[in-house]
């Protein structure tokens, strides 16, 4: 019962920092502070880019003190950093000062879902897929709210906009206080050394690299086109595009813990592949579905392979990783996510411009079903675990 109680604190707490996070990046900084500031999009870039810059650049050291000093005080740590931080940026008048509030609140974020993820794996023991559903389903959701919420306040232009945030941010580090304490002996005292790190990561993720460096391609390959291609190629209005997209992230959240509880009853590679292999092929259909309806079941079948993709993938990587250096191993795991991730809306924006606006789709499908194929490779007594 304890362990439950815990997985629901650990999901709520991430899910008030996404809510904060995902109305920063996608309403406050283009909104209310470019407003404050009088900012062009170009400053704002690159705004967004130190965040993220000091997130990636911290994952590796805030995953290794996940292992050291437990994943209870790295998420307090990081749930703190984050609220001075934002408090920070509210308080900030000059430009540097929010590029340093900014860069800031990225290594406040750096170790959150490292320590989540380990300190979840602990808790939910065998029923890991079903915990994973239930964490992500707070992040998506938070995220969205957060997003709904910030457009309502920028339409207000109210000076207590950016403040209302730092409510969330202050509630999440309570709840934060209330999970059980690490186990005594959870926190490593020596550890390998980095070289070694390298080496265990390394051996125990090498069968799933053919997998996972063209899904983090093909995922973000669409982030810059897909608003763009069904506003101005498919043609869809405002009110059409927030349907579908709508479909795709209510479907993801209604279904991702009960997509991670059948994961965890099938297979995980089995759920894994047959969900991304869905998913590819729908991606690749996108082009051709012109009619409204048809588009709707093309995402909305989107929607559920990603809610099978999700817990499935997060447990195979969980039950990989050793146990003792897992904190470390997933900040060595999510920066080269995170570096990977810049290399596809750059492959994505440059087919728009020179091929053509379906080619992200269909070179982002052809990737996807490159990496479930790849993972009918895989050893099962290793991944199922």
């Amino acid at each position: 019962m304890r362990s439950q109680s815990d997985i629901g604190l650990l999901a709520v707490s991430v899910g008030l920092v996404e809510f904060v996070h995902g109305a920063l990046l996608f309403v406050l900084l283009p909104t209310l502070v470019a407003t404050r500031l009088g900012w062009p999009m170009g400053t704002i870039g690159a705004a967004v880019a130190a965040y993220f810059f000091a997130e990636v650049a911290v994952k590796l050291v805030s995953g290794w003190f996940v292992d050291r000093i437990g994943p209870r005080r790295m998420l307090l740590v990081g749930f703190w950093v984050y609220a001075a931080a934002f408090a920070g940026l509210v308080a900030s008048r000059q430009t540097w000062q929010v590029f340093l509030a900014l860069a800031a609140m990225g290594a406040g974020a750096s170790p959150l879902w490292p320590a989540a993820l380990t300190r979840l794996t602990r808790s939910a023991g065998s029923e890991v897929g079903e915990a994973l559903g239930h964490l992500f389903s707070l992040w998506i959701l938070g995220a969205g709210l957060g997003i709904g919420t910030a457009t309502l306040l920028s339409r207000t232009n109210h000076p207590v906009s950016l403040k209302v945030f730092i409510i969330p941010l202050l509630a999440a580090p309570v709840l934060g206080f209330r999970l059980a304490a690490d186990p005594a002996g959870a926190a490593v005292v020596g550890g390998p050394r980095v070289g070694e790190l390298l080496r265990l990561v390394g051996s125990s993720l090498a069968q799933l690299f053919t997998s996972l460096i063209p899904q983090i391609i093909a995922a973000g390959m669409l982030i810059p086109v897909i608003v763009p291609y069904l506003l101005t190629v498919v043609g869809l209005d405002e009110r059409e595009l927030l349907v579908l997209m709508v479909l795709v992230m209510g479907t993801g959240l209604l279904l991702l813990a009960p997509a991670g509880r059948i994961g965890d009853r099938l297979g995980r590679r089995l759920t894994y592949g047959l969900g991304l292999g869905t998913v590819a092929l729908l991606l690749i259909a996108v082009p051709f579905c012109r009619p409204l309806w048809l588009l709707a079941l093309d995402f909305l079948g989107i929607g559920i392979g990603y809610a099978f993709v999700l817990p499935a993938w997060n447990s195979i990587l969980l039950r990989l990783l050793p146990e003792d250096v897992r904190g470390a191993g997933l900040g060595i795991l999510m920066t080269v996510e995170g570096m990977g991730g810049v290399i596809g809306p750059l492959v994505g924006g440059l087919l728009w411009q020179i091929a053509d606006p379906a080619a992200p789709f269909f070179l982002s499908g052809g990737l996807l079903l490159l990496a479930s194929g790849a993972a009918a490779r895989w050893r099962t007594d290793v991944v199922e675990g």
